[in-house]
């Protein structure tokens, strides 16, 4: 819940761990020179027919597109035009199941992984297992 506003807040946008610990790689063909979405000049190519996020190549990895402080509030600034790796990412129980590679990054700053009761302002209450 966002304090100020009394409205339910993306468990994503205070986050951010994934695209802090991840390298986010993509055809080429989904820039923007290529007719796709996402901008050229925030891509670096790491083979022949693949890019990745400028940021999410090095060590630590942290994507050049993330604004804000990862546990606090964060946003994706190239959000509508992310790659589909991004578009893809699954985070815990957001479709009702836990997703490791989530939880991972999230543990790798200190935050506790996701629950079903997480998305409950999104979804509704979360099914209970018998």
């Amino acid at each position: 819940m966002s304090v100020a506003s009394g409205e339910a807040v993306h468990p994503c946008l205070s986050c951010g761990a994934c695209c802090a610990s991840y390298r986010a790689s993509f055809y080429w063909g989904e820039c923007v020179s290529a007719g796709g979405t996402v901008p050229d000049a925030l891509t670096v190519q790491i083979a022949p027919f693949r890019v990745a996020m400028q940021g999410t190549d090095t060590s630590p990895p942290r994507c050049v597109a993330l604004d804000g402080v990862i546990g606090q509030a964060v946003r994706c600034s190239i959000h509508p035009q992310r790659a589909s790796v991004c578009r893809e990412y699954p985070a815990s129980y957001e479709d009702g199941t836990p997703h490791d590679r989530c939880d991972a990054a999230r543990a790798r700053f200190g935050l506790p992984a996701l629950t079903p009761d997480d998305w409950t302002a999104f979804h509704g209450p979360a099914p209970r297992a018998a």
